[in-house]
């Protein structure tokens, strides 16, 4: 009868090493949920060196880009290029059909969203506010300086809710553009969108 037990100890010992050993794996080979993922961001220092203004991790600005330049854009880690300018705007200008088809080639998503200075049409606003709630993908958007980048994209962050006008104020200090003439405006933007 001690044989018999401790050759069923042995079992019931093998069976519960077993066991646990198989629960493990089957829990190691469970797929990564996107909260376990840490979210992608661009490669800061290699944004600057290839002359881009890094203003989130998330999300960059630039003057007009060349299609050379797309390779240094994808290879610092964006993912998403959002194009401010129109066509024709500036002889010699890269046209954003020529620009796309790089930038496809690469794998990288280009958005085509152009206003003229001071003409921000209210289609576009909305448009960029849905792209850039679409994902948080990094992201270089780019006009002829960079201006008007940064104020779209500084609008829609407080109109979402995102960051208050001081906050994106400072971001696009830090990036090198002065947006406090934007200031009374991002502080109504901000009031009529807490009513």
């Amino acid at each position: 009868m001690t044989v018999l037990k401790r050759i069923l100890g042995v079992h019931l010992l093998f069976a519960v090493i077993l066991l646990t050993a198989i629960t493990s794996c089957s829990q190691a080979e469970q797929p990564v949920t996107g909260t376990n993922i840490p979210a992608a961001v661009y490669d800061r220092q290699m944004a600057q060196q290839a002359g881009l203004r890094p203003v989130t991790e998330k999300y960059a600005v630039s003057p007009q880009i060349q299609i050379k330049d797309i390779k240094a854009i994808a290879d610092a880690g964006f993912t998403r290029i959002i194009n401010h300018r129109p066509d024709n705007e500036q002889k010699g200008q890269p046209l954003s059909a020529d620009i796309a088809a790089e930038a496809q080639r690469l794998g990288l998503t280009f958005v085509n969203l152009p206003f003229s200075p001071g003409n921000l049409t209210e289609e576009v606003f909305d448009a960029l506010s849905a792209e850039l709630a679409r994902s948080d993908e990094p992201t270089l958007a780019y006009c002829r300086s960079g201006t008007r980048a940064i104020t779209i994209w500084a609008l829609s962050e407080v109109r979402a809710g995102n960051q208050t006008p001081e906050q994106v104020i400072a971001a696009a200090s830090a990036a090198g553009y002065n947006l406090q003439g934007q200031k009374e405006a991002l502080e109504k933007l901000q009031t009529s969108d807490a009513d």
